[in-house]
């Protein structure tokens, strides 16, 4: 019996130990973004990820912070084991042929050795082994010229984990509340445990950053430039208890901080609130949005609630109840404190209208070409609300130049602004006069 060779006992003992590698991301911080996490933990010259945790890894995203830039280079996990399984007996298996014995001649590319002597290249899955492999689909991260006496941070992104605002308007009479909550969601296998979370709201652009294949890949390698400064330094944060905090603005992102750290489950989703904006000028109205032309129209007003945040808010889904009754559930915009925001919630069943286009005049010079007309636009509501209804209206107009009630002529697009105030049950109109010169 051949015993086996030091360097067989050593990548054997490599092989056993990333079998056993966890599933959970060694992460000392974590950057949730709405698309994407940045994870920062401490770099070691050789890390494997499980293919639960690698096939959510952008892998062009690798990057090491430390004194001295480092070669990165990764391969298929399994390729350590199968290392030790050259020169070992395999059976090559396809689909409605016999097995057919062979000797594993080369693992990087699966070269086997039949009984006849020839060579042929085969697939992963047409391999049987006479011991139990390691699980596929994982990724060895091996960085070149570390030094473990110095500090470095790898960095990469994964779109396993994100998170996403949620916001709940609730009004009972003239009374506004928001409410703004971080849903946190992880749809890995893997479980992320961090001291050091932060939020950030807005877009980051990324390019060619597509999911690893989850497949066994070729082995890659590349340089990192990501030295020193290659990211930009984020203050520390003081502590301030359990509250998601508002840290301010980066960028043009806005950042928030989870005092505590996180740990979230396979699978697992975690909703937290994170900011209490004060609203402030709330308003209801009805609207009403057209384009001028010669036609009669009919329609129904829309609904719409308008307010001022005392906050910057990232963009998310906003539901709004009236006295606990949901109302509608749409998306709000992004909004920078102190600036109004405007929600259109649908049209208004309750909220009609008619318009009428009458023209009351037509100028020609004296080989009878038309130089201007005058039409008079009419608006009617009638409205079965239990409520009196501010209903604003805004009329595009198109021509060379136009006139608004006689007023003085303007040259190109002009909108028009009217408004009215329709009682409960009743009805209400509005008229203005438009001149258009040729």
């Amino acid at each position: 019996m051949r015993l086996p060779s030091m360097s067989s006992l050593h990548r054997i003992a490599v092989a056993l130990l990333l079998s056993l590698a966890p599933s959970a991301a060694l992460a000392t911080d974590l950057r949730i973004y709405p698309a994407f996490t940045e994870v920062q933990q401490p770099a070691s010259q050789t890390l494997t990820f499980p293919f639960a945790q690698w096939r959510w890894i952008q892998p062009s995203s690798f990057s090491v912070m430390g004194p001295t830039p480092p070669t990165l280079s990764w391969q298929p996990a399994e390729l350590d084991w199968l290392r030790t399984q050259e020169g070992q007996q395999v059976s090559w298996m396809q689909a409605g042929q016999p097995a057919v014995q062979a000797v594993l001649s080369r693992a990087d590319d699966l070269l086997i050795q039949l009984s006849t002597g020839e060579y042929i290249n085969v697939q992963r899955n047409e391999l049987a082994f006479s011991e139990k492999p390691p699980v596929q689909g994982g990724m060895t991260l091996r960085l070149g010229s570390v030094n473990p006496a110095k500090s470095s941070t790898l960095i990469y992104r994964t779109q396993a984990l994100f998170w996403t605002p949620r916001y709940e308007l609730t009004l009972n009479g003239s009374a506004a509340n928001l409410a703004a909550l971080a849903q946190i969601t992880n749809q890995s296998d893997q479980v992320f445990t961090a001291g050091k979370v932060d939020l950030f709201g807005g877009s980051v652009q990324q390019q060619n950053q597509a999911f690893p294949a989850p497949v066994m890949a070729n082995a890659g390698t590349v340089s990192s430039t990501n030295v020193g400064g290659g990211t930009f330094a984020l203050p520390t944060i003081p502590g301030a208890g359990n509250q998601v905090r508002s840290v301010g603005e980066v960028r043009g992102l806005q950042r928030y901080a989870l005092p505590g750290g996180l740990t979230l489950g396979r699978g697992e989703g975690r909703t937290l609130p994170f900011l209490k904006p004060q609203v402030k000028d709330f308003l209801r109205y009805a609207y009403v949005q057209a384009y001028f032309d010669a036609q009669n129209r009919s329609g129904q007003a829309s609904r719409r609630y308008k307010f001022t945040s005392s906050q910057s808010l990232p963009t998310g889904v906003v539901d709004v109840r009236e006295n606990g009754v949901l109302v509608g559930s749409l998306q709000l915009p992004a909004v920078q404190a102190g600036k109004a925001v405007d929600l259109d919630l649908g049209t208004d069943a309750e909220l009609r209208y008619e318009k009428t286009v009458k023209r009351t005049g037509i100028e020609k010079d004296a080989k009878g070409q038309v130089l201007s007309t005058t039409s008079q636009v009419t608006y009617l509501f009638v409205s079965t609300k239990t409520a009196a209804t501010q209903v604003n209206v805004r009329e595009q107009v198109y021509g060379r130049s136009v006139s608004v009630n006689g007023q003085a002529v303007q040259n190109g697009q002009v909108i028009v602004y009217r408004q009215v105030n329709v009682p409960a049950g009743g009805k209400a109109s509005l008229t203005f006069k438009l001149k258009l010169v040729n």
